[in-house]
């Protein structure tokens, strides 16, 4: 959410598809994976598994009973079951996400955007909340996107707490981490259109 160049050696982790980055360990990817992991609880869905950063870490709480992993490559899951031991916590299933069997769900994650913000975030919630019974619903750059919506227009919008509250707590924490400066906003007109159609789906929900 912020661009601050520091003189930082790090060597990222990153796993390649075949015309994208499926996934890397970088400070960007946990932090923005950082308030999920917080406030999951219970039974957790997550969609992607990509190098299993997110899922290892929902597993070390102990009021997480279960996490359900969605991925449709093998490949991945084979890199990943040859770099973690079996978790009696954890279940990941290769299978198209969107064609699941319905489940129920505490918290539901969705992590596929490839570090962008599209439409489709919006397709997918619906999507996802008709196929699952889920009680909190989050998505990868969920709180860059709310904090980059004009206050005048996210106020007719009925956002869920938990997001509201998560997006709070990042600002804050931008704000006493003195990176407000360093902030990076996303494209005006492109929040715009999301919001407008969360907009439709959330004041119906």
């Amino acid at each position: 959410m912020y661009n601050k160049k520091e003189n930082i050696n790090l060597n990222i982790l990153e796993l390649h598809g075949p015309n994208n980055i499926w996934m890397k360990i970088s400070p960007l990817e946990i932090e923005s994976s950082y308030m999920f992991i917080k406030y999951a609880k219970g039974k957790v869905g997550v969609v992607g598994l990509g190098l299993g950063y997110v899922v290892q870490e929902l597993a070390k709480k102990k009021d997480i009973s279960e996490i359900i992993v969605y991925e449709k490559e093998k490949d991945i899951i084979d890199l990943y079951n040859s770099n973690f031991k079996e978790n009696p916590k954890i279940k990941v299933v290769n299978t198209d996400a969107y064609k699941a069997k319905q489940d129920n769900f505490d918290f539901f994650y969705v992590d596929i955007y490839e570090y962008k913000l599209t439409t489709r975030v919006v397709e997918d919630y619906v999507i996802f909340n008709k196929l699952h019974n889920i009680k909190e619903y989050l998505f990868w750059g969920i709180e860059h996107f709310l904090l980059s919506c004009k206050y005048e227009e996210i106020v007719w919008v009925y956002v869920p707490e938990m997001w509201m509250e998560i997006s709070k707590k990042i600002f804050t924490a931008l704000q006493d981490s003195n990176l407000l400066n360093y902030y990076n906003q996303l494209d005006e007109k492109l929040v715009s259109e999301v919001l407008d159609k969360f907009k439709i789906v959330l004041d119906e929900a």
